[in-house]
């Protein structure tokens, strides 16, 4: 299990290390935002300086339903020791760094936030068992 918090705005974020294939990396605040389907999004003046490699280009669809085409780059993230690849969408015009749900994915976690008494936790999550497989039916033929 992950802690975070809320921040001055009550926005939930919680601390990531970043890195790049080299090894750079800083951590970083991070607001937790559900309504952001993606891995990471990090803005230009954040990315360059942990050094992250240019590996393309994305059309992302807003919130307003307006299509933008943004630069991208491979990053591992790293929480709890725990590490993972993903795409990092490059924002020219925010300040601000954004989990997504991809990012809850690829670390099986679970987000639980609590405005009421300011708590936020990422909880791992087991993979759901698998029932036993039924016994083939028996019988032959006569």
């Amino acid at each position: 299990m992950a802690t975070g918090y809320f921040n001055n705005n009550q926005e939930p974020c919680i601390q990531i290390q970043l890195s790049n294939p080299l090894g750079w990396s800083q951590t970083l605040e991070c607001l937790i935002d559900t309504g952001f389907s993606g891995f990471f999004s990090v803005p230009t003046i954040t990315a360059f300086p942990i050094g992250l490699l240019l590996t393309g280009t994305m059309s992302l669809t807003l919130a307003d339903g307006s299509t933008a085409y943004r630069l991208t780059c491979l990053g591992t993230a790293t929480l709890d020791n725990v590490q993972r690849v993903g795409v990092i969408v490059i924002e020219p015009s925010s300040n601000q760094t954004l989990l997504g749900m991809d990012f809850l994915r690829l670390f099986s976690m679970r987000l639980l936030a609590d405005p009421i008494s300011n708590s936020v936790e990422l909880i791992v999550t087991t993979p759901q068992a698998q029932p036993p497989a039924s016994p083939p039916p028996a019988g032959g033929a006569a």
